[in-house]
């Protein structure tokens, strides 16, 4: 049985809007408003997020919501924190707990094998059938 290890290096604001539960609209406004949350861009202008970005996003996040902060204060206080290792470990564990485990996949792989297995042996018994 393989067990999922691949992690991603990159995500589209979809992604990261579903992983942070916010809009991706308040994402891209939020680009704005803290320099610290600056996706790069692909060749075809799409924003991809890193672990990172992903991280300064929930602290963001942490800052307005959880804590109550304004935008203005939430800027100030971003811009004297840093993110750290163990932020961005945390945003992995959190980007782990968003992907479907390998197990799920081949639990599914052997239901499809079995229903695949079945129908052969019908589609075999109607040929007999008819012969």
């Amino acid at each position: 049985m393989k067990t999922f290890e691949a992690k991603k290096l990159y995500y589209s604001i979809g992604e990261v809007s579903k992983i942070t539960a916010l809009p991706a609209y308040l994402l891209r406004h939020w680009e704005n408003d803290f320099p610290e949350l600056s996706p790069a861009r692909n060749p075809k202008g799409n924003r991809i997020y890193t672990h990172k970005d992903i991280a300064v996003a929930l602290a963001i996040k942490k800052l307005v919501y959880e804590q109550g902060y304004t935008i203005e204060k939430a800027k100030a206080l971003m811009q004297g924190q840093t993110i750290s290792t163990d932020d961005v470990k945390e945003t992995e564990t959190l980007l782990k707990a968003h992907q479907p485990p390998a197990k799920l996949h081949h639990k599914q792989d052997e239901q499809r094998k079995a229903l695949l297995l079945e129908t052969k042996a019908v589609i075999e018994d109607l040929l007999d059938y008819l012969k």
